[in-house]
């Protein structure tokens, strides 16, 4: 039926009103007895309203027929020359800074220490030459005014965006059996079984689906740990942290600011990990905090962060800064 899509695995709903090139909303309208926030494998969504071509025409009317045909007579006079389109030059793209952030941007920390005359003798100036050259040199002061802010969270009143399409949670938030490997009496190593605790939420998604940050904040941490593997730490001020774990890429690096639904990094299976997932955290004054519940189930990525989105995934392909493998 053209009519119907049968929901598939990892299928949000999201995905599939833009593959049917609805909206959110619209969807909703086609199908209001659905939880689109929830929707199983195998749910048939209605993409578009069972009404011929006629009826919409007539309801737009406010009536049960048809308008009658309206005759459109030709002017009198002849229509005068169209006015000349006006031409427009290109300008340089304003504050470039945030479109190219890993081509441009070089930490403040480093500027200070080069600028203090800290290591080698000439680290300033071979710093400063190492620059891009798609911005002129330029003072402190003015690479800091050019630096992006953001406004700090409210931990009262937290909406996160969810942090992949894919909605399907592997690994919910509490208290899991564990496996760990202990030595016994004759120095033979065993498995065994314990209760842990799970401080975060487990997502299951493809290798290299992107994964975006839930709210605006700063890069406060991209490397790898045992545990995490590849992972990044975001700061979004007023002790609101979140943590994505188990990348096969990062994208962004320390001293990155980042907005809401920017892709931040690809999905991966690095640390201990079992399967591609992203293992996402939430801490609100260094304390663990269930993510569910402040996600925002109706909210997805907007278009124009999407289009950057994609522009910075293929300028930098699997070997821009903070790919660490």
């Amino acid at each position: 039926d053209a009519t119907v899509h049968v929901v598939k695995k990892g299928e949000s709903a999201a995905q599939v009103a833009r593959i049917h090139g609805l909206g959110l909303a619209e969807l909703a309208e086609l199908n209001p007895r659905l939880r689109l926030s929830r929707l199983a494998i195998g749910t048939k969504l209605r993409i578009q309203a069972p009404a011929t071509l006629e009826a919409h025409a007539s309801a737009r009317l406010g009536g049960d027929a048809p308008a009658e045909p309206t005759t459109v007579t030709a002017p009198s006079k002849p229509l005068g020359a169209l006015p000349a389109s006006p031409r427009f030059t290109s300008t340089p793209m304003p504050h470039l800074e945030q479109l190219l952030p890993y081509q441009v941007r070089t930490r403040v920390a480093d500027l200070d220490q080069a600028r203090r005359g800290m290591g080698e003798p000439g680290a300033a100036s071979n710093l400063l030459s190492s620059l891009h050259p798609v911005m002129p040199p330029m003072s402190d002061a003015e690479y800091r005014a050019l630096l992006p802010v953001f406004s700090p969270a409210d931990p009262a009143h937290l909406d996160l965006i969810w942090p992949v399409e894919t909605r399907t949670i592997s690994s919910a938030w509490g208290p899991r059996m564990r496996t760990r490997v202990v030595r016994v009496r004759n120095q033979r190593k065993k498995r065994v079984r314990y209760r842990g605790r799970h401080r975060g939420v487990d997502l299951n998604a493809p290798k290299g689906t992107a994964v975006f940050a839930a709210l605006d904040g700063e890069v406060i941490f991209a490397g790898r740990h045992k545990q995490y593997g590849n992972h990044v730490v975001l700061d979004h001020g007023n002790g609101v942290v979140t943590l994505y774990a188990h990348h096969q890429l990062n994208l962004v690096q320390a001293g990155d600011i980042v907005r809401r639904g920017q892709k931040i990094a690809e999905v991966g299976r690095t640390g201990n990990a079992t399967g591609p997932h992203l293992h996402f955290e939430l801490k609100i004054d260094g304390v663990h905090q269930n993510p569910l519940p402040m996600l925002n189930d109706e909210e997805e990525v907007p278009e124009e962060m999407a289009s950057r989105n994609a522009l910075v995934g293929a300028s930098l392909g699997t070997s821009g800064p903070g790919a660490l493998r």
